[in-house]
């Protein structure tokens, strides 16, 4: 009887210590750039390993990864400056394109993404693909950012002198080293 009596009480104890010990033991640092390296890369990864991906246009490509990214990012609980410093970050890197950070940065950050589209690294891998992202931001009226992001690329070859050439289609791929990208 009496170790039916001292194994309620461990029992108790247990049941009240437990919820203490987990909420120490999941405690986490705060996410950081290079600790959000890994979760890009795998989005990414995981945005191209579906068996269409690399039959779909550059802006079916872009969408995928974009969303693949985002949805890994707003999972991750990252302040927003975190995730446009790992977005900065993984440009450099060549893990991602310069204009798929800018717009996932819009979308997850949105309050970072002209600092996303404005950083040194961005700007140089657009500028040495023939690519341009423009960013602009309002604010509505009930205080949300709203972000509007434009993707080119470099003008179309073959054109006439004199005469307006569009624009190609932008591509997550160009300028990038990632494993998705088949380079």
């Amino acid at each position: 009887m009496f170790s039916r009596h001292i194994s309620a009480a461990c029992l108790g104890i247990a049941l009240v210590v437990t919820p203490v010990v987990e909420g120490v033991a999941f405690a986490q640092a705060p996410a950081t750039a290079a600790s959000l390296q890994a979760s890009i890369s795998a989005a990414a990864r995981a945005a191209a390993a579906d068996p269409g991906f690399a039959a779909l246009s550059p802006e079916a490509k872009t969408a995928a990864i974009t969303a693949s990214i985002s949805a890994a990012l707003a999972a991750t609980g990252a302040s927003p400056q975190a995730i446009a410093d790992a977005l900065v970050q993984a440009v450099a890197n060549g893990t991602i394109s310069a204009g798929v950070a800018v717009t996932v940065a819009a979308s997850v950050a949105p309050d970072f993404a002209a600092k996303v589209a404005a950083a040194p690294a961005v700007v140089a891998q657009l500028s040495k693909t023939g690519q341009s992202a423009t960013v602009t931001a309002s604010t509505g009226s009930d205080g949300a950012p709203s972000i509007l992001v434009s993707l080119s690329g470099a003008p179309s070859a073959g054109g006439v002198t004199g005469t307006t050439t569009p624009t190609a289609a932008f591509d997550p791929c160009a300028g990038v080293i990632a494993s998705y990208c088949g380079s």
